[in-house]
C-alpha cells in the first residue's frame, strides 16, 4: 500500500538520486540545449521533497500533487510543464484514500504518460522523456496484470525506463529542443528520458529496501 509517508520517502529518494546525477544530466542537455536540465530537475525535486515533508498532506495523492506543483512553479519551459503534468496526473490516478495500492499507482502512471504525450505532442521514437516513460508504464502494467506486487512492478518499470533512455542515443530527435540541433544530438541519450529512469530507479531501490529491511 502507498500511504502518505511512503509517498514522501519516494519523492525524497528521487530528489537525492537526481541531485547525484545533475551534472551528467546537464552535460547531456548541453549537447543540443542550454545545459541546465540537471540543475533544473534537481531544484524542482528538492522543492518537491521540501513540500512533501512540510506540507499538510493526508494522502499519497496529495504528495504527488504537491510534487507536480513544485515542477510547474520551480522550472520554466517544457521540462517543468511536462514533469509537472506527469506528477499531477499520477496524483489523479491515485485514490483519495489513505493508502492506495499498486494497481492505482500503475493507473496513475498511465494517466501521467497520456498527459505528457498530449502536452508534449510527441510519441515514442521522437527522442524525449516519452521514450523512457512509455516502456516503463507498459512493463508496469504487464507486471501488475501478472499479479505482481508493488516491488516487482516498480522493478519492471525501472528496468524498462533505463533501457528506453539508453535507446534514445540512436534516435533522430523529432520533438523537444534537440530537434533544432539533430546532428549534435545523435549518439547522445536524451536528458529527460534519463531523468525518468533515475526517478523510477530511485523508487525501485526505495521500495526494495523497505521490503528487505
Amino acid at each position: 500500500m502507498i500511504d502518505r509517508d511512503l509517498a514522501v520517502r519516494l519523492v525524497v529518494a528521487a530528489s537525492r538520486r537526481v541531485d547525484d546525477h545533475r551534472e551528467e544530466l546537464s552535460r547531456l542537455d548541453s549537447v543540443a540545449g542550454d545545459g541546465d536540465h540537471g540543475v533544473n530537475m534537481a531544484a524542482a525535486l528538492a522543492e518537491a521533497a521540501r513540500r512533501a515533508g512540510e506540507g499538510d498532506h493526508r494522502t499519497a495523492a496529495d504528495v504527488m500533487r504537491a510534487t507536480g506543483s513544485a515542477f510547474h512553479e520551480t522550472v520554466g519551459g517544457a521540462a517543468g510543464a511536462l514533469f509537472g503534468a506527469f506528477f499531477g496526473a499520477l496524483a489523479g490516478g491515485l485514490s483519495r484514500s489513505v493508502a492506495p495500492d499498486g494497481s492505482e499507482l500503475v493507473a496513475g502512471m498511465e494517466k501521467g504518460l497520456a498527459r505528457v504525450v498530449r502536452i508534449g505532442k510527441a510519441g515514442p521514437g521522437d527522442k524525449t522523456m516519452i521514450d523512457a516513460l512509455t516502456p516503463a508504464v507498459s512493463e508496469a502494467r504487464e507486471a501488475m496484470d501478472g499479479d505482481g506486487d508493488l516491488v516487482s512492478v516498480m522493478a519492471a518499470a525501472a528496468r524498462a525506463a533505463r533501457e528506453g533512455a539508453r535507446a534514445t542515443a540512436g534516435m533522430w530527435p523529432s520533438a523537444g529542443r534537440a530537434r533544432f540541433a539533430p546532428d549534435h544530438s545523435m549518439g547522445t541519450e536524451d536528458p529527460g528520458a534519463n531523468t525518468v529512469a533515475l526517478i523510477l530507479e530511485s523508487w525501485d531501490e526505495q521500495l526494495s529496501s523497505e521490503v528487505t529491511a
